[in-house]
């Protein structure tokens, strides 16, 4: 079906028009409002790149019949394409060409049922990847402004990022692992964030460089070199001499030992008391600091020495690398060591000094080997890291790639979860998609199977000669007997239109004759096909004003055979799917949409619109209802008029009757028969039989002849009708 039709920059449509049909399409409008373009556009005799029709899936063919169609089908009246119908001899095929259609549309519900059940599944999908590049999205937008170099081509599209988060994450699935719990085992094996990020800006550095690694201290050599007893030791003079006791129990020999190197700047006076010194006193007091008290002292000074020069040497090695930074290594830890020795040192130093003041004096110094080692310790880390740059400096490209793989198993580490969950979801669904489509192939073929069994047997039982016959018998039937349809025997396929004398009509049909039979031979087609094998396919009506430049004496019977193309629409039968009526006649629009007594379309049934143009630009309204009322007057007009057609009068006679007594007073006039008696009864059954079957159908055994006479006879009766239901007076103003 036809879903949606805009026309724009067609025609007289300058401005955009959108008519949204439905099954059943009625359509006014005067002369020149811009129906031919319709019924052209939807036929495919104009197009206009702006404009477009929407069709439902499925195969159908558009039927339009308005002049373009006459003058495809009718330029040639030696060579009128022929109809092909299947012949009346072939019911045993017909019926199996029937089951073998319904079967086609049994599986077409199925396969409907399935692509249903697909689309579910579609949007299942698609909403689960939604979410999944979203949540991808948020671990981009916290990683990405750091590692841009190395994500380039995957930080503009969400879609991109997850694709690759989707890759990676399966080549783990299915190379590095074989389950997701196994991942999760190998989460130790993934390198840390911070790691990855020194690897990334050293591969991706513009201003990189090869450095030379630190040397570092040994501790073996400084360690003899840390600790001595003479440190402990107090060191004190000879007991052997005559103060030795005296000395040793004040405790005062460094104070002594001072004194004495005053005496001799003093002239030999005592530093103390000023008094002269005598030399036996200094003498006593001099070999109280003998040999083994000179040693220690010395050994002491030494100690101080050679710790100041080891350990001062270690400080200047300290402050070398402190002074002389690399700009890969962050140095805090180091400067907070660097700071622990000086300040370990300095105690040391001060302690050392102490004791050379007062040799008696015990001192222990704090080791610094503890703090060397973390130093120690500290550079080795400094040059792993100056080793994997220099590394990187050196085969930077490669290390690129390097950086980027360790970048992706982190971030699929860390989207696993996610990921996981939808991979599961999605293959699930994509498999249920996948064995769906599957047996919907397995459906289509079985489709073409049947498509290909009736393509077969309509090209062995088809013919064009049924239509020719039908169309004649109709042309008999409304006193068209000066031509005929007839198979052209030289071109088989084909029609030759003759008149009675063997003659061919082909310039010599009256413009009524050659209207009606043009309409007759569109109405055949919609019901056959002009190939042999196209008979059961999906059909769009377009009927635009058949009716135009018509003899009155057959409007009757084009309003009939719309009607039954209209009815065969809502009964979903012989493939039509949709019918579109365009007409410029009120009575035609009326009679073709009228359904009888109180019947309704239903619901959603039928569209309703109204072309007007203004200034030369074409619009449409629609309604929800039939915009153009019944004109009972038009009625009462048609009946009393002189050039009345004697077919149409009996639908006429019908209308005015079903609309005044039943619609209008709800009375029912066929009761009135009962009120006739003798010849009068039989006429007015007749009458009342003949207007109610002979306005709806045509069929073999319509027979009865009308004739002026028999015409007279009824329009009586008729008049009757009123009297005797006391309705009178209403007939005589109506026919004043």
């Amino acid at each position: 079906m036809i879903e949606k039709i805009t026309l724009n920059n067609i025609a007289t449509y300058k401005k955009n028009v959108d008519i949204i049909p439905k099954k059943l399409n009625f359509i006014y409008g005067s002369n020149g409002s811009g129906k031919t373009t319709i019924s052209n556009f939807l036929g495919g005799y104009e197009d206009s790149i702006d404009s477009s029709i929407k069709i439902s899936s499925g195969d159908q063919e558009i039927i339009s019949y308005n002049k373009k169609f006459v003058t495809k089908n009718f330029s040639n009246l030696s060579d009128v394409p022929g109809v092909f119908t299947l012949g009346e001899d072939s019911k045993e095929l017909q019926e199996k060409l029937g089951y073998l259609r319904k079967d086609i549309i049994a599986k077409q519900n199925k396969i409907d049922k399935k692509l249903s059940t697909i689309s579910v599944l579609d949007s299942e999908i698609n909403s689960e990847r939604d979410s999944l590049n979203e949540g991808c999205w948020k671990k981009q937008q916290v990683i990405g402004e750091h590692f841009s170099k190395a994500l380039v081509g995957y930080r503009n599209s969400k879609e991109k990022f997850a694709n690759e988060c989707i890759s990676q994450y399966r080549l783990k699935i299915h190379e590095d692992v074989d389950s997701l719990e196994k991942i999760k085992e190998k989460h130790e094996d993934v390198d840390s964030l911070e790691k990855i990020k020194e690897k990334h800006d050293i591969a991706y550095s513009k201003e990189t460089e090869v450095y030379k690694t630190y040397d570092t201290i040994s501790i073996p050599d400084i360690e003899r070199k840390e600790s001595n007893e003479i440190l402990q030791k107090i060191i004190t003079g000879s007991q052997d001499s005559p103060f030795g006791d005296v000395i040793d129990y004040l405790g005062n020999s460094d104070w002594i030992r001072e004194g004495l190197a005053y005496a001799d700047k003093n002239n030999n006076k005592c530093p103390f008391c000023q008094q002269d010194l005598h030399d036996s006193v200094k003498d006593e007091l001099t070999s109280y600091f003998d040999e083994l008290y000179q040693k220690d002292c010395k050994e002491v000074d030494t100690f101080t020495s050679q710790y100041i020069s080891i350990f001062g040497d270690v400080s200047q090695f300290l402050k070398t690398v402190n002074d002389s930074p690399i700009a890969i290594i962050n140095y805090d830890k180091f400067q907070a060591l660097n700071n622990e020795y000086d300040a370990i040192f300095k105690l040391n130093c001060e302690e050392l000094n102490k004791k050379q003041q007062s040799y008696s004096v015990q001192i222990e110094i704090q080791s610094l080997i503890p703090t060397i080692e973390n130093i120690n310790a500290t550079l080795l880390n400094y040059n792993t890291k100056i080793e994997s740059n220099n590394a990187i400096v050196m085969n930077q490209e490669k290390e690129k790639l390097v950086c980027q793989k360790m970048l992706w198993s982190y971030i699929v580490l860390e989207l696993t979860p996610l990921l996981s969950v939808w991979d599961q979801s999605s293959s699930g669904k994509q498999s249920a998609k996948n064995n769906i489509l599957e047996q919907i192939e397995v459906i289509q073929e079985e489709q073409k199977k049947a498509n290909l069994e009736i393509s077969t047997i309509e090209s062995t039982v088809t013919s064009v000669a049924p239509t020719a016959t039908e169309i004649n018998n109709i042309l008999s039937k409304f006193d068209f007997k000066g031509f005929e349809l007839k198979e052209n025997v030289n071109k088989k396929g084909t029609y030759i239109i003759y008149r009675e004398d063997g003659s061919e009509a082909t310039n010599t049909l009256s413009e009524g004759e050659y209207n009606f039979i043009t309409f007759l031979y569109f109405y055949h087609l919609v019901y056959g096909s002009h190939d042999k094998t196209g008979i059961f396919k999906n059909k769009i009506i377009v009927i635009d004003d058949p009716i135009s430049s018509l003899d009155s004496n057959v409007l009757f019977i084009i309003s009939t055979l719309v009607k039954k193309l209209i009815n065969d629409c809502r009964k979903n039968q012989f493939d039509i799917e949709q019918v579109f009526v365009l007409t410029h006649n009120v009575y035609f629009h009326k009679e073709v949409t009228f359904l009888g007594g109180n019947k309704e379309y239903k619901k959603d049934e039928v569209y309703f619109g109204i072309l007007k143009k203004n200034e030369n630009i074409s619009y449409i309204t629609a309604y929800d209802k039939n915009p153009i009322q019944t004109t009972y007057e038009l009625l009462w007009q048609d009946l009393k008029s002189e050039t009345t057609s004697i077919s149409t009068t009996f639908n006429t006679m019908r209308r005015i009757l079903e609309y005044y007594f039943q619609i209008l007073g709800g009375i029912d006039y066929e009761k009135c028969i009962s009120e006739f008696d003798g010849s009068e009864k039989i006429t007015c059954r007749a009458l009342i039989s003949c207007i109610n079957d002979g306005s709806h159908f045509i069929n073999d055994d319509f027979v009865i002849i009308f004739d002026e006479s028999t015409l007279d006879s009824y329009k009586i009766i008729f008049k009757r009708i009123f009297e005797t239901l006391g309705q009178i007076e209403h007939y005589n103003m109506m026919m004043q």
